[in-house]
């Protein structure tokens, strides 16, 4: 997974090493100079800069990103960076940090949260449950008709992106049931372009699953040639 880590203090750095060493590819983000070069000088892939602004998380590669972690000592500028990853940069799965208790009811989908979690040993083990290999999921074994249900989730390194389901390479005994979309169904007809944070829902045979991952990721082992250049392979921190 490229996850893209917005402010590198001790809880951001301890959250970074323990995703790169999973094997996720891992950007940070940090406002303060000196402390971005001493990152960059122990092997992280860093960008200097306001989280908070998107040019700054466009230049860590947020628009090819899986999931971004906001990550400052300060609940608003989280919330800030939570909002504009989502609704403008389209990162699919956005975590937050949350430093006071007393914040959480803000910490929802209104400003872009899918989670927010307190300790950096919470907020490591939350984000590798939500991507370690989840892109493509069976979701269910249907029976009685010899089919199943896999679900296919639309990230920003998705060949599916700016596509219609209809277009997608399927083959012609597949169906796409629906697209969920900002956690409701709508019909697959109906969502014309996918999205980065959609969830398509397949129904194919048993052995369609591949057919499926395919369709969504077929360069799924390779690198993104869209990603900038120095973020492609795991840091070593």
């Amino acid at each position: 997974m490229y996850i893209v880590v917005a402010g590198a203090g001790a809880v951001g750095e301890q959250v970074a090493r323990a995703l790169v060493g999973a094997g996720n590819t891992v950007a940070v983000v940090d406002a303060d100079p000196g402390r971005a070069a001493d990152l960059a000088a122990r092997g992280f892939a860093v960008t200097a800069g306001d989280a908070g602004v998107a040019e700054t998380l466009e230049a860590a590669g947020a628009l090819q990103a899986d999931v971004l972690v906001a990550c400052t000592g300060k609940d608003d500028d989280n919330l800030v960076i939570s909002l504009l990853a989502r609704r403008r940069l389209e990162v699919p799965r956005v975590v937050a940090r949350l430093n006071d208790e007393g914040h959480r009811w803000l910490f929802d989908e209104t400003w872009g949260v899918d989670a927010a979690i307190s300790s950096a040993g919470a907020l490591v083990n939350l984000i590798e449950e939500a991507t370690g290999s989840a892109r493509i999921v069976r979701l269910a074994d249907l029976s009685a008709a010899a089919l199943i249900l896999v679900e296919a989730s639309v990230t920003g390194a998705s060949a599916a992106r700016g596509h219609a389901a209809a277009d997608l390479p399927l083959a012609s005994g597949d169906l796409v049931a629906a697209v969920v979309r900002q956690g409701r169904p709508v019909p697959a007809a109906d969502a014309q372009r996918l999205r980065a944070g959609d969830r398509v829902l397949v129904v194919t045979d048993p052995g369609g699953e591949e057919r499926v991952r395919r369709a969504f990721y077929p360069d799924d082992e390779l690198d993104d040639p869209e990603r900038p250049a120095g973020l492609r392979g795991p840091v070593q921190g």
